[in-house]
This record gives C-alpha cells, structure tokens and sequence, in this order.
C-alpha cells in the first residue's frame, strides 16, 4: 500500500520547488546549471511546454497577431519539446559512442530543458529584432558547455566542440531561413 501511494506521489508536479527552482536559476544561471535537481519526467515536460507556450504566446502578443498567439499555444511547445527531445538523444548517443559510457537521459533532458530558458526569453522579442534569437541560444550553448563540464564530465574542449557544432548548424540554419524564408 505505501509502494503505491510513494509511486503516486512521484508522478507528481512539485510547482512550489520547480517555481523556486527557477527563480534562482534566472538570478545565477551558470551556478544553478551545475545543480540540475533530479526531476521527474512530468516535471519536466511540464517546465519544457509551459515555458515555450509562455515564450510564443508573449512574442504573438508583443506582435499583437492571433496566429502568432496560436502557433505560440499550440506549434511552439509541440517543436520545442521534439527539438529537446532530439538534442537530448544526440547527447545520449554521443556519450554512448564517443564517451563509452551510459549517462541518465532524464538527467541530459534536464540540462537541455534548463539551458534553453535563456532561448526562450530572447524568443519573445525576436519578432521585433530577430538576431537576438541568436544571443539567446548564444547563452543557451554557454549553458550547455558549463552543463557537460561540470554535471556529465567532459572534457571542456571536446564540450566546445559539441555545442560549437550545434550552434553553427543553428546559425546556418537561421541564415537559411532569412535569405530564401518561403522554402
């Protein structure tokens, strides 16, 4: 009997700690990237979808357009959580492959979701001046650079080098959009 409600209440969304969490990650983000609390995996999809709907209904809003407010509700979390998603089984078969050996998915999808605030805060004044989109996944690499480092242990320059790749595709692909963006 207490097995089952001890496995209910693990399915739980802790608000109250993700909330306080987050507001001393906001103040000192290089510090707290190096303390990823051991969520579980509601949690984390609950911070991954309400901060990207916050972040793409704000950017609609800022616009003052209903389709940008829609795609914010209802595309940005559905993208955003497949391309953390990604980015984490990318992570996770790096360090399978070239790290030999097994690290927590939960725990990379922790670092990923966490390193991505800054991204989303810049996200929402991106309509108005869209490179700042960049400076914030400029902060998010730094993140994930601290985040590897100091949390999953790799080598700082082989770090530089992961996320280093990652953001040029980022940049290329951003370049890509803004010089043919009917494609």
């Amino acid at each position: 009997m207490k097995e089952v409600n001890s496995d209910k209440q693990a399915r739980l969304i802790d608000f109250k700690a993700i909330i306080q969490f987050l507001v001393q990650f906001i103040k000192n983000p290089v510090k707290h990237i190096t303390e990823i609390p051991d969520w579980n995996l509601p949690s984390l999809f609950f911070i991954q979808i309400s901060i990207s709907i916050t972040s793409g209904v704000l950017a609609g809003l800022l616009k003052m357009n209903i389709y940008r407010v829609a795609n914010g509700l209802i595309l940005m979390p559905i993208v955003s959580t497949i391309t953390s998603l990604l980015l984490t089984t990318l992570l996770y078969y790096y360090f399978q492959f070239f790290e030999k050996r097994t690290v927590s998915f939960k725990k990379l999808f922790s670092l990923v979701i966490i390193a991505s605030i800054p991204f989303y805060l810049f996200q929402v004044i991106s309509e108005y001046f869209a490179p700042i989109a960049l400076v914030g996944f400029a902060f998010n690499s730094i993140l994930l650079i601290v985040g590897l480092n100091e949390v999953f242990k790799v080598e700082k320059k082989r770090c530089y080098e992961i996320v280093g790749a990652l953001f040029a595709l980022v940049l290329l692909t951003w370049i890509g959009s803004k010089i043919s963006p009917n494609l």
